[in-house]
């Protein structure tokens, strides 16, 4: 996993970008269950009224209310409302109050703002033509006494805004009445308030917001304020979720440029390092496992590069974020979150225990078909002539069949993960509503409430199920990253001499082109014996030098001594007097050409692969070159240098492409 990481911090700057982005795309997401909340408790059920301190208010009613409140408070609410008197009569919160001055008022104006309202739904529910009595209400507080509860189960009528001017009108004679004393109303509200439990008094603090609601509907302006409130919420909501938008597109086009870029980068390291590999490096990794080294395996890095940039570093984010906000909620229920997180991160540990050992051997299986499928289509030929088609279907199903199989453990893991967090999914809605049900019931939480709780639950499970998808899909990457890393970090064993003991290059006049070999031996890397011992021979320039030997007995091992496609184990080779290995690689290889029996062409025309030989060679070097090969017959009837030549030369016979080889030469 290292590794992955390790090409990530190479676009640090990105990364940051999407990681700044994200967090912009976390606080949009768990800002909307907020607004939702909003929406149901307050735009709905409260008829958009956030506040007990109205913003219209009748003289009236403020009246009403100063008279519920000590002396010292009651002023400052009259001056609240002293400014900006309205021609209807309506009296408008000041603007200029600060944030503590507002706070201070809402405080003060709660209790009476509940006092009033009791005493208008008590009016409300009076018998016919009969008046409630304005102090009613602090009576009715006494929760200790039965009569209280009997009569608080009758009241089912909802006061109105005649209730309301009802009231108002009582307080006012009242306050008429001769041995009115204010302190006489405050002993008597705040004895009352003292027998209220918490969990009563809680369920009547919306009762607050609840008398806003009859002065705005006394005033003609409910309606209005609700929808004021619904638009403005509903706009910030849509102004988050669009910004969410942008930034979400934003992160995946950062994310997928990164990975792209990082996939072109392993591409070019792993060519740049096989390219220059000798024959012991590629033998030693085989051609198809460096196929799907340079193809498979950077595909599942690039893949989860995207994941790590889009998902997770978003995934803790929200899970984070979400575990706050509940946290931070007075509902009660954060044990369910807890508990989630626990059965979530069991169910994460045991996935990974399970797949992961799989995933280095599914690559393996990867390279092995990858191996039989070379081997089959680049013998094709063989395949047919000796009739072993059935056989080599059989050799290809046993290796797919391997790979299937172990594809298939991992999918189940995956897949079985699905149900699970389903199940804690449901699970935690149920034990939400549950739970949230019996909190609504005792006025502790109110219906959005538990809507934002739901919502921010499903935000944490969700983090963990990308966490827990993700956790199957790293293995399988960072196999793939320490294979790739692994070709990239070999050396190869051949290179050129070092700055000391490098010599001067020879001029091509000075060429003669003596061969000689004193006393070597070779063996391949891990043979128990030497595939040639003891040879030494000197080739003049000029002279035909054939090598006889019996099949494997190092021919061709022979001649790829003298280019350095191997070195020899022990002696030395030169090349007009100087050892092999004085000579830089392309100095050596541009002296010394060979052709082998394989011959391999490059797609393209017969100029572009007769250049390889000499890139600065004009048409008349090339046609003396083809002459020289006895090629100039058959390349004239096929369109001379400009003939076209497909991938390996397919489109020519062994022969044909034998003479090319030469020509090239």
């Amino acid at each position: 996993m290292g590794k992955i990481f390790k090409q990530l911090a190479r676009h640090w700057a990105a990364c940051l970008a999407v990681v700044a982005l994200l967090f912009v795309q976390a606080y949009c997401d768990l800002s909307l269950p907020d607004y939702t909340s909003k929406i149901v408790d307050t735009g709905i059920q409260q008829g958009g009224i956030e506040s007990p301190l109205p913003e219209t208010v009748r003289q009236s009613t403020l009246d009403a209310l100063s008279l519920l409140m000590s002396e010292e408070d009651a002023d400052a609410l009259q001056n609240a409302y002293g400014y900006y008197l309205q021609d209807d009569g309506v009296l408008k919160l000041r603007s200029d109050l600060t944030d503590a001055e507002r706070t201070a008022l809402e405080d003060a104006v709660t209790t009476p703002d509940i006092v009033l309202y009791m005493a208008a739904a008590q009016n409300a529910n009076a018998p016919a033509g009969q008046n409630a009595a304005a102090m009613a209400p602090l009576s009715g507080y006494q929760s200790e006494d039965e009569t209280a509860g009997a009569e608080a189960e009758t009241m089912t009528a909802a006061p109105t805004a005649e209730d309301l001017d009802a009231v108002c009108a009582q307080f006012a004679a009242m306050a008429q009445m001769p041995g009115f004393s204010r302190e006489m109303i405050q002993q008597q509200l705040a004895s009352a308030m003292e027998q209220v439990d918490e969990t009563t008094l809680s369920s009547m603090a919306s009762q607050a917001t609840l008398l806003v609601s009859l002065e705005y509907e006394a005033q003609g302006v409910s309606h209005d304020v609700q929808m004021a409130y619904l638009f403005r919420v509903g706009g910030q909501m849509l102004a988050l979720t669009l910004l969410m938008v942008v930034v979400a597109i934003l992160v995946g086009l950062i994310a997928s440029r990164v990975s792209a870029s990082i996939g072109r980068e392993l591409r070019r390291e792993t060519f740049s390092s096989v390219i220059h590999f000798s024959n012991a490096e590629i033998e030693n990794f085989s051609t198809a496992s460096l196929i799907t080294r340079t193809t498979n395996d950077i595909q599942q890095v690039q893949f989860v590069c995207v994941i790590l940039l889009r998902m997770v570093a978003y995934a803790p984010i929200l899970g984070i974020g979400g575990v706050l906000h509940v946290v931070g909620s007075s509902s009660g229920l954060s044990w369910i979150v807890v508990l989630d997180v626990a059965i979530l991160l069991l169910l994460i540990i045991f996935l990974m225990s399970v797949a992961m050992p799989k995933f280095k051997v599914m690559q393996q299986l990867v390279d092995r078909l990858n191996l039989v499928s070379r081997e089959i289509l680049t013998g094709i030929m063989p395949v047919r002539a000796f009739s072993r088609e059935k056989f080599e279907e059989q050799r290809f199903d046993k290796a797919n069949r391997e790979l299937m199989g172990t594809q298939l453990f991992t999918n189940r893991a995956m897949v079985a993960m699905m149900p699970f967090m389903t199940l804690i999914m449901n699970g935690t809605s149920l034990l939400i509503v549950w739970f949230g049900g019996k909190a609504m019931d005792n006025g502790t939480m109110q219906v959005g409430e538990m809507i934002a709780f739901i919502t921010y639950t499903m935000q944490i499970v969700m983090s963990f199920l990308m966490l827990a998808m993700v956790a199957v899909m790293l293995p399988r990457a960072g196999v793939a990253a320490d294979r790739i890393d692994e070709v990239c970090r070999t050396k190869a064993s051949i290179h050129d001499p070092d700055t000391a003991t490098a010599k001067p290059a020879l001029e091509k006049k000075d060429w003669d082109g003596v061969v000689r070999f004193e006393d070597v031996s070779f063996r391949f890397p891990g043979a128990d014996s030497d595939a040639l011992e003891h040879i030494s021979f000197t080739a003049e320039p000029g002279e035909i030098i054939g090598v006889i030997g019996g099949t494997g007995s190092g021919k061709t091992t022979l001649v790829g001594l003298i280019p350095r496609f191997y070195d020899a184990s022990s002696g030395t080779i030169r090349v007009d007097g100087r050892n092999v290995n004085s000579y830089s690689l392309e100095e050596l290889r541009e002296k010394v050409h060979v052709v082998l029996q394989r011959a391999v062409l490059f797609r393209g025309t017969l100029r572009e692969n007769l250049l390889w030989g000499n890139k600065n060679a004009n048409d008349e070097e090339m046609q003396a070159a083809v002459k020289a090969a006895q090629a100039a017959d058959f390349v004239q009837s096929k369109g001379g240098l400009d003939m076209k030549i497909t991938a390996e030369g397919r489109n020519l016979s062994g022969g044909q492409s034998q003479r090319l080889s030469i020509a090239r030469a």
